[in-house]
Parts: C-alpha cells; structure tokens; sequence
C-alpha cells in the first residue's frame, strides 16, 4: 500500500507534516506491507494556483497513492480524492511522518468525515494547528486590499443549513485560509467574496449540486453485520474497496444483527446551505501578479 503525507520538508519520515496539503513543500511516499515499511521517498508537490485542488489529487494518482494522510481539508479536495479512489484518514495528533505512519499501522488515522470537512477551504477545517509553515509567502499589498485571484484571504464563517442551524464554525476549527482563485472553495462563496475588504460581511447561499453535490440513493448499500468491525456503530466512518481496488469511505447509516446499511454520500449531500462569511485577512503571494 502506497501512502500519502504532505511534508514541511524532504526528511524522509523525520519530516514535519505540513497542515496545507496543497502547498506542502513535498508529499513523503511511504510503501506499507504487511504492516512494515518497504521504501520511502519525496515527491515534490506542484504548485497549484492555476491547476487547482485537483493539481495534488492528479499528481498523487499518476503516482498510485492509496491513502492520504492530512489534516484538514475541504468538500472539494475530498471529493476529488474520494473520486479518484485515493482514501484520506485522519493524522490526528501526528507531527511527524513517521509518527502518522505508527499510528496507521496501528488501526489509527480515523477516514474523514463531516467533522473534517467545511466549506471547500482546506484552512479552518480540521481543528488543528492553521499556521500553515509552507504556504507561499504573503507580502503587504501596496494598493487597495479587496480580494482578486491570487491573493490569500483570510475568512471567519459559520456553516448553517437553510433552517439557521449551525453545521460547523470557525468558532470550533479555525477560520478558511485559501488562495483565491485556485479552486479551493466552491464557486459560489468565491462570487460572494470576490472584491471584498477586511471586516467585510456576506452571506452566501450555496445549493446542493453547487456545493457537495445531490444524494444519490444507489451509493447506499447493505452488507453483513458480521464485516464490519464489531465496535462500529451508527455514525461510524468504515472503509471499502471495489472492484478495481479503490478504496472509499462509507458512513453508517443502520445497524441490527444481521445488516449493516452504508451511506457512501457526503454528509452534506443533498442539502442547500448557507455561509455567513466575514473577511479577516488580504494578504498578496510572493511571485503572483495582483
């Protein structure tokens, strides 16, 4: 099994992991057998300002990457990985890639799920630590500080669906911190940011096909209770693999004696939300025309 760690730098397993898996300096390599570790080496990350988060998802497949260890993470890179069949877990508490590598191997690294998602904006999804240490250098924008392409912006939020209830919040994971621009967030929030100022506020309505897509009924499916573990409950993120070996992450939907039901939909499929945004920070990318 060919694993997955965005890295700070190119040590190998004593590497720190980077927190920004799209602009990590490096992704470290790690081929996992029978619980051991076979081989490891550094792939150099590309820069995906004008690929997108898809530029990481593709360059990870090409190289048949099985599982991706992160931290926080937006619906959209989900998505993405989730589509081309890479698995993405959880480092929890690692901050090394040898330490994220132990705790996989010992049944850790919990498969992502709503908690580790927001708004599409890889920054203030995860609970954890959103000083990204390899993110493009931020310089003072000489001019008038709205938000444009290529320029970091810094957002405060709240994740509601359309009743007014709170899905999640910066409050609980830290605010989004994303590159405008470059296919991080959903379209419709960046047409709501696009031109704002600092301590500016908007709301903006995202639709169900605009945002984590429609639910589609044929990705839930049952299977014998007796495969999945015997701890698992409903709500429980599990793992599955298909024909072509892919492996996907299911929730649990139903449990009794004999069957399981499992949800392959994302949580926050099917449902329209709204995002009550307010921006904190413009900041301009060293290098990047503004």
């Amino acid at each position: 099994m060919l694993i997955a760690v965005p890295s700070d730098t190119t040590d190998g397993l004593d590497a720190r992991i980077s927190d920004h898996f799209g602009h990590c300096a490096a992704f470290t390599l790690i081929d996992v057998t029978d619980d051991a570790i076979k081989e490891v080496s550094v792939l150099e990350n590309s820069e995906h300002v004008e690929g997108g988060c898809m530029a990481p998802v593709n360059l990870l497949k090409e190289r048949g990457v099985e599982v991706l260890l992160a931290g926080g993470m937006g619906g959209r890179p989900l998505a993405g990985f989730q589509q081309v069949g890479i698995e993405v877990r959880s480092k929890e508490g690692a901050g090394t890639v040898r330490e994220a590598i132990e705790l996989f191997v010992s049944g850790g690294c919990r498969v992502f799920g709503e908690a580790q998602t927001c708004g599409g904006g890889e920054g203030g999804c995860g609970g954890h630590d959103h000083h990204h240490h390899h993110e493009p250098e931020v310089v003072p924008i000489d001019g008038r500080a709205d938000i444009r392409n290529g320029r970091m912006v810094t957002v405060e939020y709240e994740l509601k669906d359309t009743g007014g209830a709170v899905l999640n919040s910066s409050s609980e994971t830290g605010p989004m911190r994303f590159i405008f621009g470059s296919g991080e967030i959903f379209p419709a929030i960046e047409r709501a940011l696009a031109g704002l100022e600092p301590e500016a506020h908007v709301v903006a309505a995202v639709s169900a096909a605009d945002g984590f897509g429609e639910r589609d009924e044929a990705r839930v499916v049952e299977a014998p209770r007796a495969q999945l573990p015997p701890d698992v409950a409903v709500g429980s993120m599990v793992t599955a693999q298909d024909e072509q070996g892919r492996r996907f992450p299911l929730m649990v939907v139903h449990l009794d004696e004999d069957v399981a039901r499992l949800d392959a939909n994302h949580p926050l499929a099917g449902k329209d939300l709204v995002f009550d945004l307010t921006v904190k920070k413009v900041e301009a990318v060293k290098g990047v025309e503004h």
